[in-house]
């Protein structure tokens, strides 16, 4: 062979390993328009608005490993050398990011960066896909290793974790130390691709300056079941929800009795074919000398159930019996029998223990046995993906404020459970429960006005849960008290609206129901509705309905973007409104802006009381 350009030929993909991706996912049967359209926006960013610096964020468990991969393809396909992708300080994690990636097939091989050649020159002339930890050991090698290399793209996993700058607020301003080497590491010419469920630490701390409005939305696959359902907002739980009171009896026995209905559940699916390994979590406590004691009452109650001989084997027998009877009325006796048959299938992992066994948790994660346990704190909550997840039983609280990003994150009952969500167990404490729903009901709030394209995003507080920790929040630019809500903009009919906004004698509800039914789902978002109808009952008047007003009239006060979008940082809605309502004093406030071109935007706003707006104005 002669003539031929040997470096057109070593390494390359063809530029199309993208497109093989995705044709290998719809082979799978897998539904790809969700990663193709967070991709493309995500290159839009790169190349047509030159973004140095954003958020991907999507929902707890939807596929964003598997949008990752997308995304590291499509970025080689475009030419960019070196792609870093970031994981929280985890071997566990890593391992299982680091297979799925390497399985997918991407040329190169994606690496560990402990695999990477010691000498930087070698580094020259090829593409690398490289996997690091977020420890300070770890990203000080990576630098090192990569001191000669330019313009490199950083895609950070759990971005909200360990990647904020903890010192935001400290006088004499130093970085923290994971977020100074992950700012040293992009430099002056890297991209920053954050990807989250949660995003409100980054946006409130300002993490290398990502830009808001160029986040990008990565929508679940059909299959995902989340929020919705198991926080529905009024409608009774479609699931096996339990919930008992935190000090009342023994927790001991409320654990094992949870046992009890996991090894029934996974009987009940054989007996109607589904012949497949699960998994139980159980989250109890941040303290991981307290994990020891949970594993061992999950290792006596199989002990006594796997022998005959043992003097506890007939009183938990008979328990067992009358638990087996709700989940088969006709026939108990099938699912007793089967679970005493195969009692000695199982797996107990313990993770975060006081002796880590790096690995193990692969063994839950995608369950090897027909029974398996997992037992821990940090790991379990945050990151990690359970295939045939059947059983949660989650008491771990916080003394003060929940931090709604790290509860979020600890809802790991969300995930592609379609074909069997309806038989998912949920063991939690009441008062827990009310505040876990209500940690998502916010951070929804938040996020649906951040897609409806209405400007910044706007987080809630109250007395009980906070977006993030305190500590993170850049409080140089981030606004406590003047937040608002607005939606997507429409065409403007002043008839129209000033017939739906005048209340009459009409009560909220039923000046509401004129909304919703004379709005679309993107101009009066119907998780608003709901929210406000749980605020209020039939008859009240606590909501002020304002008259319509225009924007920009003042030619020197508001750009022509602002007067175009009808939205400016800063807000739009003044403290001067209040004054000119039907209702001052009202809690909650409506109002539509509309401009010269016709187009107007509906806008929402709470005063006082014990929720607050949080807003970046920077």
């Amino acid at each position: 062979m002669t003539n031929i350009d040997w470096s057109q030929i070593v390494g390359r993909s063809d530029n199309c390993q993208y497109d093989d991706r995705i044709k290998s996912l719809r082979e799978r049967g897998f539904d790809a328009s969700s990663i193709e359209a967070t991709v493309e926006q995500t290159i839009s960013n790169l190349k047509q608005k030159e973004s140095r610096s954003f958020v991907v964020f999507g929902e707890p468990q939807s596929g964003k490993t598997e949008m990752m991969i997308a995304l590291n393809a499509k970025l080689l396909d475009h030419g960019y050398p070196i792609i870093i992708n970031l994981l929280t300080d985890s071997v566990d994690l890593l391992d299982q990011s680091l297979k799925r990636f390497r399985t997918s097939g991407l040329n190169p091989s994606p690496k560990r960066f402990s695999e990477l050649p010691p000498d930087p020159q070698h580094l020259k002339g090829q593409n690398w896909v490289v996997f690091c930890k977020k420890n300070a050991r770890d990203l000080e090698k990576l630098i090192e290793f990569l001191r000669l290399e330019s313009e490199l793209i950083v895609i950070d996993d759990e971005a909200d974790y360990a990647s904020p700058d903890g010192n935001v607020n400290r006088p004499q301003h130093d970085k923290s130390k994971i977020n100074k080497l992950i700012s040293n590491l992009i430099g002056d010419d890297g991209v920053y691709i954050g990807v989250t469920a949660t995003p409100a630490r980054l946006n409130l701390n300002n993490t290398f300056q990502n830009e808001s409005e160029r986040w990008v939305d990565f929508a679940p696959h059909p299959k995902y079941v989340g929020q919705d359902f198991f926080f529905p907002h009024s409608e009774k739980c479609a699931y096996r929800l339990h919930t008992f009171s935190a000090d009342e009896g023994d927790e001991k026995n409320e654990i094992q009795k949870a046992i009890l209905h996991f090894l029934c559940g996974v009987a009940e699916l054989h007996c109607m074919g589904r012949q497949e390994n699960f998994t139980m979590l159980v989250h109890t406590s941040g303290k991981r000398v307290e994990h020891a004691d949970d594993l061992k009452l999950i290792q006596s109650t199989l002990a006594t159930l796997s022998n005959v001989e043992n003097t506890g084997f007939e009183r938990l027998r008979k328990k067992l019996w009358k638990i087996a009877a709700i989940y088969s009325q006709d026939d108990p006796d099938s699912i007793g029998v089967f679970v005493l048959k195969n009692i000695r299938r199982n797996t107990l992992v313990e993770i975060n223990s006081t002796n880590p066994q790096p690995g193990k948790v692969a063994e839950i994660a995608k369950p090897t046995s027909l029974f398996s346990f997992g037992v821990g704190g940090n790991i379990i909550s945050r990151g990690v993906t359970f295939d045939n997840l059947l059983s949660m039983y989650f008491t771990r609280t916080v003394k003060g404020k929940f931090s709604q990003d790290t509860y979020i994150q600890r809802a790991r009952m969300f995930g592609p459970r379609e074909s069997y969500k309806k038989y998912f167990q949920l063991w939690i404490p009441e008062t827990l429960m009310g505040n876990w729903s209500k940690c998502f009901a916010f951070h929804k709030l938040a996020l649906e006005a951040m897609r409806s394209g209405a400007g910044a995003p706007v987080w809630l507080s109250d007395h009980k849960t906070t977006p993030t920790s305190p500590a993170s929040i850049d409080r140089s630019s981030v606004d406590f008290e003047g937040g608002e809500m607005s939606f997507a903009l429409f065409d403007y009919d002043d008839e129209q609206v000033r017939s739906l906004f005048k209340r009459q004698d009409r009560d909220d509800l039923e000046v509401l129901a004129g909304l919703i039914d004379n709005f679309s789902l993107s101009q009066f978002p119907r998780y608003v509705y709901e929210y406000l109808r749980q605020e209020i009952i039939p008859g009240s008047r606590l909501i002020s309905f304002h008259d319509p007003s225009g924007f920009g009239t003042s030619a020197s006060k508001y750009t022509d973007e602002e007067k175009q979008n009808i939205r400016r940082t800063k807000g739009i809605f003044a403290t001067n409104e209040y004054a000119r309502s039907e209702l001052p004093d009202a809690r909650h406030h409506l109002k539509v802006y509309y401009n010269e071109n016709g187009r107007a935007r509906l806008f929402y706003k709470i005063k006082g009381g014990a929720i607050k707006f949080i807003q970046n104005r920077r």
